[in-house]
């Protein structure tokens, strides 16, 4: 199965990276990739920089599409990283970051940046650590790797970085089952057990099917 890499440019504007994001994306999609792996490097841009709100707007939306993939997505991350960084953790489904990793937190008009990855980052670590991080940022707004790692920024630290790639790679299988699974996930914070049961239920009858139909397929060869 395909694994799609791309490595990060942090000296581009929120524009163009919206654009690199997006062509990554399409490519992803038209290749049918099983994993997409975004590389975040050492290198900082000052983030979001002069923009306006559509230009945000734009920059959101294209990550909430990458976000819906149907492949697994991944983003590595090493260094001093800035810009994007923490936007793109946030969206991504498995986080690994070396231990020297130094993530530069966006920030406006003096506070902490008021864009989905807070909205993210609520439902990834629940209220109380999201106060933690945005109401009380550290005092150099630079998250080290084992303070990231404790807030759940990123999911695990590693010196094998290709390694651990490559192991969360593996097996990974395109479909829209991925996209399915995910959306149940980030959607039950806010869905009762009873509205989300209907939905769940569609998903396990879909499943079903489609293990019926592979033991089909099997046993006509």
């Amino acid at each position: 199965m395909t694994t799609l890499r791309i490595r990060l440019d942090f000296t581009q504007g929120m524009a163009r990276l919206t654009r690199t994001i997006t062509a990554f994306r399409e490519r992803a999609e038209d290749e049918r990739a099983a994993s997409a792996v975004i590389e975040l490097g050492p290198g900082h841009t000052d983030w979001p920089g002069s923009v306006d709100v559509h230009t945000v707007n734009k920059w959101e939306r294209a990550l909430r599409q990458w976000e819906r993939l149907d492949a697994v997505t991944l983003v590595t991350a090493s260094g001093a990283c800035g810009g994007p960084a923490f936007d793109l953790l946030m969206a991504a489904d498995i986080r690994i970051a070396t231990p020297d990793l130094r993530i530069a937190l966006p920030t406006a008009a003096g506070g902490f940046w008021p864009g989905m990855a807070v909205h993210r980052l609520t439902h990834r670590i629940g209220v109380s650590l999201a106060r933690r991080l945005t109401l009380c940022m550290t005092g150099s707004g630079v998250l080290e790797s084992y303070q990231a790692l404790d807030l759940g920024v990123v999911d695990e630290i590693t010196d094998a970085l290709d390694d651990r790639v490559a192991k969360a790679v593996a097996g990974n299988r395109p479909g829209a089952e991925t996209r399915l699974l995910r959306g149940l996930i980030l959607d039950a914070p806010g869905t009762s057990f009873e509205d989300a049961l209907g939905t769940h239920l569609a998903a396990c009858d879909r499943a079903l099917r489609a293990a019926v139909g592979a033991s089909e397929t099997g046993g006509e060869r």
